[in-house]
């Protein structure tokens, strides 16, 4: 939940899917035909004027509702003009049986200002196939908007963020009780639809509630390649828990599976998002991310690029995903995500917005997920912010991570590797990852420590961090606490032709480094190793025998090669190894 939080409180994608999703690649042009949706199809043109640079938004909502129930498939093949700027009723509502498609020269322009564009309430079996929108609008960088409209008139209103204020309020809230039979019972005090934050309701997309069985299958959402860091999309994607459908809610209607729920079954599948401060940020369950790439992002900030994060840093600091757990009931939690073949390459417009660790609020890293029984697979992160926060997460495996940051981006003030914020982390494993520090010198461990005693069975499995110089205290090492861990780690400096292996598993901590580990056939590097709550440890490969559980050692590499040194160690009840590799040239 982000921002100004008050006290109110898929299925696997079909192979037919993926089918259409080539083809959209291939740019060959078709026509939906799922069989659970109409087969029918009517031109958007019907409706709107094209061509036309007025708004024409009253007309649009016409089509969509005309086209819910699966009564036919609308095309949007013409350019159209969304014009809501702070009119918080303009948003247009997707409902149930949608199947809207763009062909040709179809493009719809948005400038939504914190309330959405495009909602999906309690709504199922929608289908929204390769649409191209460009968003044409500003956020300011002071949140106290002073009011927004509503049924063509200004609403003055003091506070912040007050679009989204009365977008939740009003719209939806009337919306709900008109469309899903949510009675708001208000005898014991103030009730409304489930508010989500002052941020989220400024999304391009806002899903919410008991939505299930949503495909969007092709999305290129864009600000103008001419937009400037302060000129970008707020948000592209929200999703938030909502009371379910036909009931009374009162003040004292607890937010929990009984009574509310969140958006299940959604699909988002070939999505290109340019110019964006945060991508997709919310609550949902059973649902696929695929061929996701994400191109220019930025956070929140002025024309001359500063009042980065907006006066006082109130604007969330932004991420391409940011799925975070839901505070009122596990249950509400986030549940069989699969995220696969996304790309966050930037660039990075702005500066990062903390400079010192007086006031620190938060940096732009690529992913920000807690989650149960999730997978994250082939994943590419350019950001200089930095790759992932790790929150309360159970059975969640990441594997096939290549990324690039730059902790001197971060102004040497976060882990921008890998960070475990929060507590309550269990199944969690990392493995095939390798990640590239580009700082001239790192100074800041690359991967946080997770202290908590509660951890259990966190692994990391073909782990490697490059970095150029570490300059930081000791080693870059990170301290995990909890059972059952296992811990492989490898960190290679190329500057200092320095290599630190890091192996942790059960009781037993096993560290080797060597310097330097690229010499000249016949020179010598230096082994330091060192073995926590070992008995004996035994030298193998390119040196031998038994050892101490500590020390320094001088070993010549004869000849040009390969060597590996492997430490075993072992105590009354484990035995771990771990091998660090030199080369002589």
């Amino acid at each position: 939940m982000l921002g100004f939080t008050v006290a109110r409180t898929l299925s696997a994608i079909t192979r037919l899917a993926r089918c259409r999703v080539l083809l959209a690649l291939a740019a060959v042009q078709i026509l939906v035909t799922p069989s659970a949706h109409a087969t029918q199809f009517k031109s958007l043109s019907e409706w709107v004027t094209c061509g036309s640079t007025a708004d024409q938004t009253t007309v649009v909502m016409a089509a969509f509702a005309a086209a819910s129930n699966n009564a036919f498939t609308l095309i949007v093949d013409c350019p159209v003009y969304l014009h809501s700027g702070l009119a918080v009723d303009r948003g247009i509502f997707i409902g149930n049986g949608t199947t809207v498609q763009f062909s040709g020269t179809g493009k719809f322009y948005v400038d939504n200002m914190f309330h959405p564009a495009f909602i999906i309430a309690n709504s199922s079996n929608i289908v929204l196939f390769d649409w191209n929108v460009e968003w044409d609008g500003s956020v300011p960088i002071n949140p106290d908007f002073g009011g927004y409209y509503l049924n063509g008139e200004w609403v003055a209103e003091a506070g912040i963020t007050q679009p989204a204020e009365g977008f939740n309020d009003v719209v939806l809230t009337n919306w709900l009780a008109a469309n899903r039979g949510i009675k708001f019972d208000e005898s014991q005090g103030w009730i409304k639809s489930i508010w989500v934050g002052g941020v989220n309701p400024a999304a391009v997309f806002f899903i919410t509630g008991e939505t299930s069985n949503v495909r969007i299958l092709g999305l290129n959402l864009y600000a103008p390649a001419t937009a400037a860091g302060d000129a970008f999309i707020p948000m592209a994607f929200s999703m938030s828990a909502n009371w379910k459908n036909n009931q009374t809610v009162t003040m004292n209607t607890p937010e929990t599976t009984a009574y509310a729920a969140v958006p299940q079954g959604l699909e988002f599948i070939n999505i290109q998002l340019d110019g964006i401060y945060m991508g997709w940020q919310g609550n949902l369950q059973d649902s696929v991310f695929e061929f996701i790439r994400s191109l220019r992002y930025g956070d929140l900030e002025d024309a001359n690029g500063n009042n980065v994060g907006g006066i006082g840093k109130w604007f969330p600091p932004p991420h391409l995903f940011y799925i975070n757990t839901h505070a009122a009931d596990p249950g509400l939690d986030n549940i069989d995500l699969q995220l696969s073949n996304v790309t966050d390459s930037g660039p990075r417009i702005g500066v990062a917005r903390d400079t010192n660790s007086d006031n620190l609020s938060g940096y732009a890293n690529s992913l920000k997920l807690g989650c149960t029984d999730c997978s994250v697979t082939n994943y590419t992160s350019l950001r200089p912010d930095g790759f992932m926060d790790v929150l309360p997460a159970s059975n969640l495996t990441v594997n096939g991570v290549t990324g690039t940051f730059d902790s001197a981006f971060l102004n040497n003030l976060y882990p921008a590797a890998l960070r475990f914020p929060e507590t309550g982390y269990s199944g969690v494993t990392f493995e095939n990852v390798s990640l590239h520090d580009s700082a001239a010198a790192t100074l800041q461990g690359p991967i946080s420590n997770a202290t908590s005693s509660s951890n259990a069975a966190l692994a990391f499995a073909n782990f490697t961090i490059d970095m150029s110089r570490w300059s930081g205290p000791n080693l870059p090492l990170p301290a995990i606490a909890g059972t059952s861990n296992d811990i492989d780690l490898n960190f290679n400096m190329s500057q200092q032709l320095m290599k630190v292996a890091y192996l942790q598993t059960g009781a037993l901590g096993l560290t080797v480094t060597g310097k330097p580990t690229t010499v000249n056939a016949g020179a010598a590097t230096a082994i330091d190793w060192s073995a926590v709550n070992a008995t004996d440890c035994i030298a193998n490969g390119a040196w031998v025998g038994s050892i101490g559980t500590g020390g320094t050692r001088s070993v010549t590499l004869p000849s040009a090669g390969n060597y590996a040194f492997t430490l075993t160690c072992q105590n009354s009840a484990d035995s771990a190894a771990t091998t660090l590799d030199a080369v002589a040239l």
